[in-house]
């Protein structure tokens, strides 16, 4: 029994070594984290949206009877009380242009407007068919952001059954009860892209189409990176198990022409990796373009040029540069090929962190802190280079590089330090310091 017990405390104790109680407190955390997003994202889904109203037959009865079947609307599928529905129904100005109302809905900070059109009341007494357009401010989103577009799709067949059942009260024609069944359409839709307005489509359609790119190049991206950094982690701690390490440093090289060699061995493979990837991402979005939403979002200023593909090879290449000199920071300090595999635990984490947090929100919309920490993650930016391209936010997408660029030469420089020094070699805690004081213990030995 004894010997069960001990056997068992000696296996808990190789299996629960630290760096596997922290991968697991890591991972643990980041469910946490991406459970609380995807939360926060549902709740401000299906949360009450607030939209803008721009009456274009102001005074009209059947206009006034739109608005009020509106507050009926939120009372009855967002259970809000009538009188507090006036908060999330903000009256615009009818400015009479499409792109004015579009930037009247950016001052109000609204993605959602509708617009009673003018003559709505007399095309109803007349018996004809009339129009609430629907406009909408399209930005880039995570998966869910584009949701709250879908409200038109409810709201207008409630104004119109409203309305309907107004009529038919006293009808006994039924030939007069068919345009009395949909006395309002609301298939008049403006999306507001880039500075442009677009009709036709809604955000919806819009995240659909490009919904290729923005589930799955975080993704593709995260597997690289992740491959990469257990390509050259594990080929640092085979030579030194192997003892090729040692006779390398011996040999009369420079220990930084010796860093150069394999960062640029390294990184020539994970261009390899990045263009076969920008190869293939090319073709996959070419082929689903036009195909999911039946639209193609190049028709709509979301398309990317040839200068776009270089930024986003140029972004990649110093993303994997900076990935392969944490790795060779991490790498050095790898005694074994079974301390290699916690080494990779870092490279995995910040490459999980920003994938899922590109993928389910953006970052426009993330809180100031977590802004903060995003940007100092290098991996973020290659993974959301394809929407600030595709969304002009081109001083984000410099200031990425710039950043990518000052993250690798400082990798690079501590890299070359640790190289120069005995580390390698000793490992960590066996520097000149720590060799002298075993030394001076073991004098003061009794012989």
């Amino acid at each position: 029994m004894n010997h069960l017990l001990n056997l068992t405390k000696k296996e808990l104790r190789e299996l629960l070594t630290p760096s596997s109680v922290i991968s697991i407190l890591v991972m643990v955390f980041i469910f946490m984290m991406i459970g609380t997003m995807v939360g926060s994202e549902m709740d401000n889904a299906t949360a009450p949206p607030v939209i803008g109203l721009v009456n274009g037959d102001e005074g009209g009865e059947w206009s006034d009877f739109a608005i009020e079947s509106m507050y009926i609307f939120y009372e009855e599928t967002y259970r809000v009380p009538h009188g507090e529905a006036v908060g999330y129904i903000v009256m615009l100005e009818d400015p009479g242009d499409r792109l004015l109302i579009a930037e009247k809905m950016i001052e109000e900070g609204l993605d959602t407007a509708f617009r009673i059109v003018p003559g709505f009341t007399d095309s109803i007494n007349n018996k004809e068919r009339t129009l609430i357009e629907e406009y909408y401010i399209f930005t880039s989103t995570g998966l869910l952001g584009a949701a709250t577009s879908t409200v038109s799709s409810t709201i207008i067949p409630f104004v119109s059954g409203c309305i309907s059942l107004e009529l038919v009260k006293d009808v006994t024609d039924p030939a007069a009860a068919v345009f009395m069944l949909y006395p309002v359409e609301g298939n008049s839709s403006h999306t507001y892209i880039n500075g442009e307005i677009y009709d036709g489509v809604t955000p919806i359609d819009i995240s659909t189409s490009i919904m290729s790119q923005t589930m799955f190049v975080p993704i593709v991206i995260m597997i690289i990176i992740i491959m990469i950094g257990s390509i050259v982690i594990s080929s640092m701690s085979s030579e030194k198990e192997n003892k090729t390490l040692e006779t390398l440093l011996t040999m009369p090289v420079k220990r930084t022409t010796i860093v150069s060699g394999k960062l640029l061995a390294s990184a020539i493979a994970g261009l390899i990796f990045g263009m076969a990837y920008m190869v293939g991402m090319v073709f996959y979005m070419g082929g689903f373009t036009g195909s999911m939403g039946g639209i193609n979002p190049q028709d709509y200023g979301l398309g990317l040029g040839i200068t776009d593909w270089i930024i986003i090879a140029v972004m990649i290449f110093l993303a994997i540069f900076s990935a392969l000199g944490l790795c060779m920071i991490l790498g050095a300090f790898t005694k074994n090929s079974k301390a290699a595999q916690t080494m990779t635990l870092p490279i995995s984490v910040l490459a999980m962190i920003p994938m899922f947090v590109t993928m389910f929100s953006s970052f426009n919309s993330l809180p100031g802190v977590i802004q903060a920490i995003m940007f100092a993650i290098p991996f973020t930016h290659p993974m959301m280079v394809m929407n600030n391209l595709m969304f002009g936010e081109t001083t984000l997408v410099f200031a990425g590089i710039a950043y990518l660029l000052v993250f690798a030469l400082i990798t690079i420089f501590i890299t070359v330090r640790l190289y120069k020094s005995d580390i390698l070699l000793t490992g960590l805690g066996q520097t000149k310091a720590a060799k002298s004081a075993k030394g001076l213990l073991q004098k003061r030995k009794p012989q």
